[in-house]
């Protein structure tokens, strides 16, 4: 399947934030891409809350940061092993499956150890020390399967100690060197195996495939030895021996590991250490494991940007994903891409003018539930038709979407202010920036929030306290200034509070300042058309 595209609007997403990636990947799928998710930055707007429940449509996908994180490049499955497993079984799995690295778990899947290719080296390295003999743990079915040896006599309930001793060498030598439980490695001499019985022996390995009488078989029965024969000489059988090990004797039980919800760009460093990691769930389970090849997978995300095209609106970790398109009706920005895109950015007063647009560009019908959607965006962003950034493609493309939608637009319109207009039950701040955007110019950063009322007295009770938090925003953030947009949306009338260069902003407005914060104007502003533009010229004239 094909990675998702998410399409997203910007920070603080608006009504046709919202609306536009809904619509716009409803295009992409009608079209054929199944891949194509709309999402949203943030916490939907109570106006937006109400257009989608009005029209039945369900909320986008919440995505705040667009990170890769180690779920999106681990491997799910991994290959595991358990703690009595010999090492040639692991060796095996490593070198027939080419990985770098295992995971030991227990019976809950909890990760105890990880073992990797250059444990089994150093471990090969030290076995070539006879001395490393003396201290091999054997587990007799670990040794049977590791030697391919067929047991002649299997001794009851007997633990083999943790040494080995190659019997090549005269009896008289070999016999003070056996101790009880130990293991003996030799040929078909028959005086050295009675020996090794005698001497309290836990098991004889005879290499070669080389028969062993009947007399010495007996003689093991009765003393409780095992016989095992196998098909290897002496040097390969010794050998093999230490791969019969437990992994548990070889594993590093201190590793480092990572979660799922990691991001990649904090784990980089470790796997320059570390060859593979476990990925490690928060009840300690394994749920997959991230190797330095993991990270040169082509897994960055993919993204449509609707309704913006700024760094500063845009979502969290934009550096680290894949921009393959741009909708937007706002000024052009600084964000930039390694390759050519889709670009539509038009004059217009909403992008979901410019996506119904595109639908019929394309010949697909519009469902009667985008049709509202987008109506209500056009709706929102142009103040019902009465901002002066609302054109005649605005106007033209809500007219076809009322009829396809069966709504009447004025009052869909006094519906969906009079949802988003609830100044009573939200603090100063969470008004500032339910619609709040950042903007660059130069060396200066400006914070605008905006606000459409239809209640002006619940509005002129809050103006003191609005202006304190946006001073503290001003603050807090290094704006030059913070400005908050107030759309009287009835009264077809505008006030802009100020903090911060508020002499400077009135004559570039050309309007006298009222109790020191404050410029009214006597018809409806647009942020994007006429404030914006003012603060851009400020900063030019620097």
């Amino acid at each position: 399947m094909s990675a998702i595209i998410y399409v997203i609007g910007h920070k603080n997403p608006d009504t046709d934030a919202i609306c536009a990636a809904i619509a716009y990947a409803e295009l992409r799928r009608r079209l054929g891409d199944a891949n194509v998710v709309p999402a949203k930055q943030g916490d939907l707007w109570d106006q937006t809350r109400f257009v989608l429940e009005r029209f039945g449509v369900p909320e986008p996908v919440l995505v705040r940061d667009v990170r890769l994180r180690v779920s999106d490049l681990m491997s799910p499955h991994p290959l595991v092993a358990s703690p009595g497993d010999s090492l040639l079984q692991v060796g095996r799995m490593i070198r027939e499956h080419n990985i770098r690295g295992v995971p030991i778990l227990d019976q809950d899947r909890r990760p105890v150890g990880m073992v990797s290719v250059e444990d089994f080296a150093r471990v090969f390295l030290d076995g070539l020390d006879p001395a490393i003999l003396d201290n091999v743990p054997l587990e007799l079915e670990n040794v049977v399967q590791t030697l391919e040896g067929q047991i002649l006599v299997a001794a009851s309930s007997r633990r083999l100690r943790n040494k080995v001793l190659v019997g090549a060498m005269r009896v008289e030598s070999m016999a003070p060197r056996i101790e009880p439980d130990c293991l003996v490695v030799l040929g078909d001499r028959e005086d050295a195996q009675r020996v090794a019985i005698e001497r309290g022996a836990g098991a004889l390995v005879v290499t070669g495939n080389l028969p062993v009488s009947s007399a010495i078989l007996d003689l093991a029965r009765e003393r409780n030895v095992t016989v095992i024969s196998v098909p290897h000489h002496t040097f390969t059988t010794v050998r093999l021996l230490n791969m019969s090990t437990p992994v548990a004797h070889i594993m590093r039980s201190e590793y480092l590991a990572c979660s799922p919800e990691d991001y990649v760009g904090d784990v980089r460093r470790s796997l320059s250490r570390e060859r593979t990691m476990p990925v490690i769930d928060d009840r300690g389970c394994l749920v997959g494991i991230l190797s330095r090849s993991d990270l040169l997978k082509p897994a960055r995300r993919q993204l449509i940007l609707v309704d913006h095209n700024e760094r500063a609106q845009a979502v969290e970790g934009l550096e680290e994903a894949e921009i393959v398109g741009i909708i937007d009706h706002h000024r052009l920005a600084d964000i930039q891409t390694p390759q050519p895109i889709f670009f539509r950015c038009e004059a217009v007063g909403c992008t979901c003018t410019i996506i119904a647009e595109m639908y019929e560009e394309a010949g697909v019908p519009i469902p009667p539930t985008m049709a509202g959607l987008m109506l209500s965006s056009i709706i929102a962003d142009t103040l019902l038709f009465r901002s002066p950034t609302c054109t005649v493609r605005d106007r033209r493309a809500a007219k076809a979407l009322e009829a396809l939608a069966g709504v009447d637009a004025e009052a869909l319109g006094h519906e969906i202010f009079a949802a988003g207009m609830d100044l009573l039950h939200k603090s100063p701040r969470e008004l500032l920036l339910g619609d709040f955007k950042e903007f660059s110019f130069g060396k200066e950063r400006f914070g605008v929030g905006s606000l459409e009322v239809t209640n002006r007295h619940a509005a002129t009770a809050l103006r003191s306290d609005l202006l304190e938090q946006m001073e503290g925003l001003r603050v807090d953030k290094g704006y030059s200034s913070v400005l908050m947009l107030l759309s009287y949306v009835l009264e077809e009338e505008s006030e802009l509070l100020i903090q911060g260069q508020e002499d400077l902003l009135a004559e570039a407005f050309g309007q006298k300042l009222v109790v020191g914060h404050s410029l009214v104007f006597p018809a409806l502003l647009s942020r994007k058309k006429q404030v914006v533009p003012a603060l851009a010229a400020i900063s030019e004239k620097r």
